[in-house]
């Protein structure tokens, strides 16, 4: 049916053209050939009408004149009948004289002279003068007659009813001959637009076949002419179409292989990439975080100035290498998709209340002044990566604005929207270097790698920690006008009671520490002694072992349960720490408090922490840190802290 339609919409086009030209010539034919038939008939009535008035006058001129009227109503009467006129009469302008015929068509007298012609109704009249024929014989009593101030008339009346048999006629010819016409043009139209439209239709299925994707149909090769050009070039297309999608498919098939093993290496690179990180954060942080417990036993013993003053460069130095290790593993980190972002609606006054208590010190070390908006706007986020983006964001600024003014404030941006943005009067940063400035160790004033100015890694982590909750950080500056930097985020209503963000454990020194008994497990030998030195200078006891069963045997003999129990995620022969915590808890008693503290990011390893619901601290752990942990689980705090997320 789909085919048979435009099959038959092509044929009637092409009725169309072939009978709209023959209707309009027949159609002028049969109006020409009408007129002019009519036009005959009326012309001929006409003469008729002026002979019979002429010769009829002429002839009873003189017995009217003589006034033998009898003898010219037997004329009028003869007249009459074999004429086939409807009626004659004479009249002298004011009365009928005499008539014959039909009286009553004739017209109304008002004592002028007839026309010569004119119509009423159906009928034409003429008018003629009765007068004397001119002679050339000289008749005193004739010239007397003829010259009559008045001459009479003769009226003759025709009916036109040929003039309507003809127009009638000559219609019903005209149709007839027009229907003819049309009913056999339309036949051998009809025939010849089936040969037209009927390979066109064919030609057209097959092209409606091809655009399908049936490249395999061709048409009959039967017509003759332009038609079986067409046939055959549609033919040679096809054959095209079906040769180009083969070596199209092969091509996609072999383009398919190749990206398959493209993206199995790189799955392969990527799991290999995220195994080195997490084997390189934990052996890395490992030595370094034995290092810097050392050295802070080292800087507590030694009484020396120069030996202290040695003491606090090698801290410092480690320090500094801890912080390029984190920013190294951070961006590493972010670049292999191990950083997941977790949204939730919070108020953006928790996160700018922590910069403030962060970064309030240092401000004032510096002698700048840092300002910081309240907000009452609740927006939608990670608020752990907000406040890390934030955080580099600001100790920028401070780095950049020493002895100038830091401000951090919130605007509104329509009804969903907010803009966060850190504006300090620093130096400024041209308009060519503003997109490299989040460029990884691309630093403007510091050519010399001077680590006191940072690692150039701040605002790459920046650029990446935004992506990642969907935004981007933007920059506006001048030189000399200093910097401001913007990130926009989406607002959400206010909830009526909300949890707060999770915070690192408090770092505010408790009592109690002296004579404490701390169960510690770690498989690394150094990092045994680093602690056993610490906590000796701290004068806390420490039960140490490299295993949860070995470190149980000690406390056994010792015949006392541990205060406080840490322990190193991973252990030898593939245990961890919260089995070691576990089994130290089952046998001393499962309230005792306990955390971990690992140099381990792998994303598995960060989720097996969390379901535990321990403690965590990262390696390398700055001692305050370590024993601020220690006074807060020694203070008996309702139950064992939420455990920070761990961030990039």
């Amino acid at each position: 049916m789909s085919s048979f339609r435009p099959a038959l919409d092509l044929r009637l086009r092409i009725l169309a053209v072939a009978l709209i030209p023959l209707l309009l010539a027949v159609g002028l034919f049969a109006i020409y050939f009408a007129h002019r038939s009519v036009r005959e008939v009326e012309d001929a009535l006409e003469r008729r009408g002026r002979d019979v008035s002429r010769h009829l006058a002429q002839a009873i001129a003189p017995d009217l004149l003589t006034g033998n009227l009898t003898q010219v109503k037997r004329l009028l009467d003869y007249e009459l009948t074999i004429r086939g006129v409807e009626s004659l009469a004479v009249t002298d302008g004011e009365r009928w004289l005499l008539f014959s015929g039909r009286g009553a068509l004739l017209p109304q007298l008002d004592g002028a002279a007839p026309p010569e012609r004119w119509r009423r109704h159906d009928l034409i009249f003429f008018a003629h003068p009765v007068i004397l024929a001119p002679t050339t014989e000289h008749d005193p009593y004739l010239d007397s007659l003829a010259a009559a101030d008045r001459p009479n008339h003769l009226i003759v009346a025709i009916a036109r009813t040929p003039v309507a048999l003809t127009r009638s006629r000559v219609g019903l010819a005209a149709i007839g001959m027009s229907t003819v016409s049309i009913l056999l043009a339309l036949i051998l139209a009809w025939r010849l637009a089936g040969g037209v439209s009927l390979p066109l239709r064919r030609i057209t299925d097959t092209v409606a076949r091809l655009a399908d994707g049936q490249l395999q149909e061709r048409c009959t090769t039967s017509s003759l002419g332009e038609l079986g050009q067409l046939e055959r070039g549609i033919n040679s297309m096809a054959e095209a179409l079906e040769r180009n999608q083969r070596e199209l498919e092969n091509r996609v098939h072999a383009a398919t292989a190749g990206l398959l093993e493209q993206k199995l290496a790189a799955e392969a690179a990527m799991r290999a990439k995220s195994r080195f990180l997490a084997a390189a954060s934990h052996d890395l942080r490992q030595p370094l975080h034995a290092l810097t417990l050392l050295v802070s036993a080292l800087k507590e013993r030694v009484r020396d100035d120069e030996a202290h003053r040695l003491a606090q460069h090698i801290e410092a130095s480690a320090t500094a290498m801890a912080t390029l290790l984190n920013a190294l593993l951070d961006l590493s980190k972010l670049d292999a998709g191990a950083v997941e972002a977790a949204p939730t609606c919070f108020p953006l006054q928790q996160v700018l209340g922590r910069l403030s208590d962060q970064f309030a010190p240092l401000a004032r070390e510096h002698g700048t002044r840092l300002r910081i908006v309240p907000c009452t706007v609740w927006v939608f986020t990670d608020p752990l990566l907000l406040e890390r983006i934030l955080a580099n964001l600001v100790s920028n600024a401070l780095r950049h604005a020493q002895g100038g003014h830091v401000l951090v404030g919130a605007r509104r941006l329509g009804t969903d929207w907010i803009r966060v943005e850190v504006r300090d009067d620093g130096p400024g940063i041209p308009t060519e270097f503003q997109t490299r400035i989040f460029e990884e160790y691309f630093q403007l004033e510091n050519p010399e790698r001077h680590r006191d100015k940072g690692l150039g890694l701040g605002l790459a982590i920046v650029a990446r920690l935004a992506h990642l909750l969907g935004g981007e950080v933007r920059v506006r500056s001048q030189p000399g006008q200093g910097a401001c930097f913007d990130f926009r985020m989406v607002r959400c209503p206010p909830r009526e009671a909300q949890a707060a963000l999770p915070r690192a454990p408090a770092l505010t020194l408790a009592p109690g520490l002296e004579g404490a008994l701390v169960a510690f497990i770690d498989d690394d030998a150094d990092i045994l002694e680093a602690m056993l030195a610490l906590f000796d200078q701290w004068g806390i006891r420490l039960a140490a072992g490299e295993d949860g069963a070995q470190l149980r045997d000690e406390l056994l003999g010792l015949g006392r349960a541990p205060d406080v129990i840490l322990s190193d995620y991973r252990l030898r022969s593939g245990h961890t720490g919260i089995e070691a915590i576990a089994m130290l808890r089952a046998t001393f008693g499962v309230g005792i408090p306990a955390a971990l503290l690992t140099g381990d990011t792998a994303s598995d390893t960060i989720q097996a922490i969390r379901a535990s619901g321990l403690p965590v601290l990262h390696k390398p752990i700055k001692p305050a840190m370590l024993r601020a942990l220690l006074s807060h689980l020694l203070a008996g705090a309702s139950g064992n802290p939420v455990p920070p997320r761990p961030t990039p």
